[in-house]
């Protein structure tokens, strides 16, 4: 999920953000009366994963109650969540510049990063005659070699208040569906964004969500202040979810209106600029696979790009050549992600993937193109509960062709295997 600093506009914000969950939570709790029963609900869902899941044949969801530190608050339940984890990457470079993406998202140069992070997030939820009531906030500290800070940096990493359905905050985008518990970087369409979303359960199998998501940038001096609401261009976003025991598939898509400001270089060239609609497509599925282990799970997800080249699973959009040369045509791309889980005990679980993903824009004087294929086999041992370690072997294949005028654009790219250890801890 992207972070975003916190500057006084930020923490007027959160003022009134508290505020509004204040307002919310007091109109849900006139909205339910306070019967002892209802006490006795709020207290036995902050009960441990384990109590509170006793009859669920779902592990993935055991495994989520049993995260974190329960209190009962009123008729709710709260739960605090947090970890630190300290991270060593090293790099072996095969051909071109080796580069490391650090944990927190920044780039090192070197052939060596260490990162630390510590992560903390507290969530509420109660029932209310209107649907559960759920709000979040969650924020990180970390500090990378080569993060251009000297202690770090603190910042939000999300938030979000619900009332039945709906859900209104800085969350993943709908086009979001492949995770993976990986130290290396993946090609995958897990954008974060300014939300407001609503979902409906169609029945118990399926589920359709509509939204409207902000930031998308068409511009190098995009602001994507993760507490504004900008929705002066907006993007349009749905998804149709199907989960079963056997199979769990996902469909997404999203439309906007690709506004791309006038030429940087005028007069020079030509202003070439104009509206364009951008638009995006996802598939994903996941598939347990029990018959080999209790535990394992095949996932995958491909989608397809033009002009939201941010949902391929690449921060770059139009605005990265568009700074530069003016486009004529759409910035177009594709990528796919899959990846399989095993547990080999309770205390071993490894993980292995492969990501590729492509992008070509039709530019004035260039057709730049870029590609990378990614992939990465792990190993995590939990000795004990709430600490893990890990090691992992991954490989990265980027390369990028200027295709156009020299001078505007310079190839570049490389292949490199990148190591990693990591330990963490966790509530």
């Amino acid at each position: 999920m992207a972070s975003r600093g916190v500057g006084g506009t930020g923490f007027r914000f959160l003022s009134l953000l508290l505020m509004a969950a204040a307002m919310a939570y007091a109109g849900a709790a006139c909205a339910t009366p306070k019967t002892g029963a209802a006490k006795k609900a709020g207290a036995a869902s902050c009960q441990s994963g384990k109590a509170a899941s006793q009859d669920s044949d779902d592990e993935d969801d055991n495994e989520d109650d049993d995260e974190g530190v329960r209190f009962a608050v009123g008729d709710g339940c709260a739960k605090v969540t947090a970890g630190v984890t300290y991270t060593y990457q090293g790099t072996r470079q095969v051909v071109g510049v080796p580069r490391i993406v650090n944990r927190n998202g920044t780039v090192t140069q070197n052939t060596m990063s260490q990162s630390v992070t510590a992560s903390s997030g507290l969530e509420y939820t109660r029932q209310t005659s209107l649907g559960e009531f759920k709000s979040t906030i969650a924020g990180e500290w970390s500090k990378s070699t080569d993060d251009g800070t000297t202690n770090g940096s603190a910042y939000f990493t999300g938030w979000s208040v619900g009332l039945g359905g709906l859900t209104v905050g800085y969350t993943g985008s709908l086009m979001s569906f492949w995770e993976g518990n990986f130290l290396t970087s993946a090609s995958s369409p897990s954008r974060s964004a300014t939300t407001i979303v609503y979902e409906h359960q169609l029945d118990a199998a399926n589920k359709l969500a509509a939204g409207v998501e902000s930031n998308l940038p068409t511009s190098p001096n995009a602001d994507t202040n993760i507490w504004e609401f900008d929705f002066s261009n907006p993007i349009y976003s749905l998804r149709w979810r199907r989960e079963t025991d056997a199979l769990t598939t996902h469909l997404s898509g999203i439309v906007r209106r690709a506004d791309f400001s006038s030429s940087p270089i005028l007069p020079l060239l030509p202003n070439t600029a104009g509206d364009r609609t951008g638009w995006a497509a996802s598939f994903g599925l996941k598939v347990p696979v029990k018959f080999i282990a209790d535990g394992d799970e095949v996932s995958a997800q491909a989608t397809y790009a033009v002009d939201a080249s941010s949902y391929l699973g690449t921060t770059n959009d139009l605005v990265v050549y568009q700074s530069i040369v003016r486009s004529v045509g759409p910035t177009k791309g594709w990528s796919a992600v899959a990846s399989y889980h095993h547990e080999w005990s309770d205390e071993w679980e490894s993980n292995v993937f492969a990501s590729f993903v492509s992008v070509k824009a039709d530019l004035l004087l260039a057709d730049p193109e870029s590609k990378t294929f990614r992939a990465a086999v792990n190993v995590y041992w939990k000795p004990v509960k709430h600490l893990k370690f890990g090691a992992e072997l991954g490989y990265v294949d980027m390369t990028i062709a200027p295709n156009g005028v020299a001078g505007y654009f310079t190839g570049n790219g490389g292949r490199a295997y990148i190591g990693t250890l990591s330990v963490s801890a966790e509530l």
